[in-house]
């Protein structure tokens, strides 16, 4: 059985019982342990799910990964995202860059382009702040975690500011939910700089659509741009479509 079919054969016992031993998914998909074992490891990077002793249950909705863990997977399908992104940017532009690995990615393209950069990660704040870019700090109370600047004092900050581009990172696409994200604090934030920009950009490698998480950001219907490495399945295409939405892809 083809690698895809067994993943979708897994998702499906996984949805429908709440968790898949390795043995018993061995057993009915006749494939060896270590070849379930190796799919397990595979789909967790993918977020799809949670591995435990013995099989896998599905993935905490309410909690993302480290930003040091979670930059480790897709770099590729990310470095595409931030390539395809770059081309929005021109010299003079006053641009927010929120906090994710792929706006990170995004980041370390610009670092000899000269801008007016806004963001609440320190990481990128860094990242641009030895070239040519005047790099804005908002202020908030620091996320260990990602090294990102949240809370009321972010949003408050972001609000006094029109920018030409937002770029902002996304934790999950939902086909009945929409965009979605882990944390309240990033999940206003977002939706505020969509109201403080001409253009406002989401970020999303292709492995985001069919994901959730646990806080609804926006709706797919909502008047966004889309970066992404790859078309998204037919029916996100089809939403997009119907709802004229700006899908950028390679």
């Amino acid at each position: 059985m083809l690698t895809d079919h067994r993943h979708q054969e897994i998702l499906s016992r996984l949805h429908g019982t709440g968790r898949v031993g390795v043995a018993d998914a061995a057993a009915f998909l006749k494939v060896s342990e270590e070849t379930i074992r190796r799919d397990l490891k595979l789909m967790e990077t993918r977020g799809l799910l949670r591995r435990i002793h013995g099989g896998a249950v599905p993935p905490r909705l309410d909690q993302d990964r480290p930003l040091q863990e979670r930059g480790k997977t897709h770099p590729r399908e990310k470095a595409r995202v931030a390539g395809i992104a770059e081309g929005l940017v021109r010299d003079g532009m006053s641009i927010f860059i929120d906090t994710g690995t792929t706006t990170l990615a995004l980041a370390r393209r610009l670092v000899q382009r000269n801008l007016t950069l806004t963001t609440n990660s320190i990481d990128v704040a860094l990242l641009l702040g030895a070239g040519p870019s005047r790099v804005n700090l908002t202020p908030g109370t620091l996320r260990p975690k990602d090294n990102a600047l949240v809370g009321y004092e972010t949003v408050a900050y972001a609000r006094r500011y029109f920018f030409d581009i937002v770029f902002m990172g996304i934790s999950a696409c939902d086909l009945d939910r929409g965009w979605m994200d882990y944390e309240e604090h990033e999940s206003v934030l977002r939706r505020t700089l969509r109201g403080q920009a001409r253009r406002s950009v989401i970020l999303a490698d292709s492995h985001k659509f069919g994901l959730q998480a646990n806080l609804c950001t926006f709706d797919l219907s909502d008047l966004l741009s889309v970066v992404t490495d790859r078309p998204p399945p037919p029916p996100f295409l089809e939403r997009f479509a119907r709802h004229d939405i700006d899908l950028i892809t390679a």
